[in-house]
């Protein structure tokens, strides 16, 4: 620990005017960070008035995207003001980007459609139609993958993945909207219609919210737990959660 001091010591003492560029820009950033940070924490968790000027339709939308990460990035309610923000525009473009490929209309509306219609459930199905040998199976999918199908078909075995499914559906034209090459009226009438597909076939926030961990751990290969966790999260410290799942959802309420 002495010698990593010595080391800083001598680097300050050789290098005065990068050093203290080097504290310039750690300070200015700590001025910009900390507000826009406590402003989206505080649009999370209800402290400020973003979420009470919202229709129960947009703040049901608002908590079915909700354990997506970053979803100021990916939901089309857009309490933090995304959009008024060009580095925040470009960061939904660059998440858009590294899910679905270049951020056209014609993309998110195929990527939408894909996940709505078919998407990992139809893989889901696949497996429990008995149609492929369990040969076939062992060369389709990994072990792993094999298991979190076993464990679906235990937990969700009509619904399947559709709860991963969905949400993405919600990120997706979430994406598009903030990134500019979806409107609002288009986008919000997709996501509406994928909550009520939820709300069909699901019976809880938490119900959804077992659904698409088991396909976001299928997408990503292993168990991982880090959105389940946010979900809970946000679950008990934010006023998300306190829409009912059974919330009639209405167009005009857009």
């Amino acid at each position: 620990m002495d010698y990593i001091f010595d080391v800083i010591d001598s680097f300050i003492n050789t290098h005065p005017g990068i050093t203290a560029l080097i504290c310039l820009v750690i300070i200015i950033s700590a001025m910009i960070g900390i507000p826009i940070g406590l402003a989206r924490r505080e649009a999370m968790t209800g402290k400020n008035s973003a979420q009470l000027t919202l229709t129960p339709t947009q703040k049901f939308i608002l908590a079915a995207s909700s354990p997506t990460i970053a979803n100021n990035y990916k939901c089309v309610i857009d309490i933090w003001d995304t959009r008024e923000s060009s580095f925040d525009v470009a960061r939904a473009r660059e998440l858009f980007e590294w899910s679905w490929g270049k951020l056209t209309y014609e993309n998110a509306r195929k990527a939408a459609d894909d996940c709505m219609n078919r998407g990992y459930n139809a893989k889901y199905k696949e497996y429990c139609s008995g149609s492929l040998s369990s040969e076939k199976l062992a060369l389709k999918y990994t072990d792993f993958e094999l298991r979190i199908f076993e464990e679906t078909k235990k937990k969700y075995p009509g619904q399947g993945m559709l709860g991963w499914d969905l949400v993405r559906v919600l990120s997706i034209v979430g994406g598009a909207y903030m990134g500019g090459i979806m409107e609002y009226k288009e986008a919000a009438g997709i996501a509406l219609t994928a909550c009520r597909m939820l709300q069909e076939n699901f019976s809880s926030w938490d119900d959804m919210v077992g659904s698409y961990t088991l396909g976001y751990q299928f997408w990503r290969g292993k168990k991982k737990k880090d959105r389940l966790r946010y979900y809970k999260s946000l679950k008990r410290s934010s006023r998300i959660y306190e829409i009912s799942w059974d919330t009639p959802l209405r167009e005009e309420e857009l």
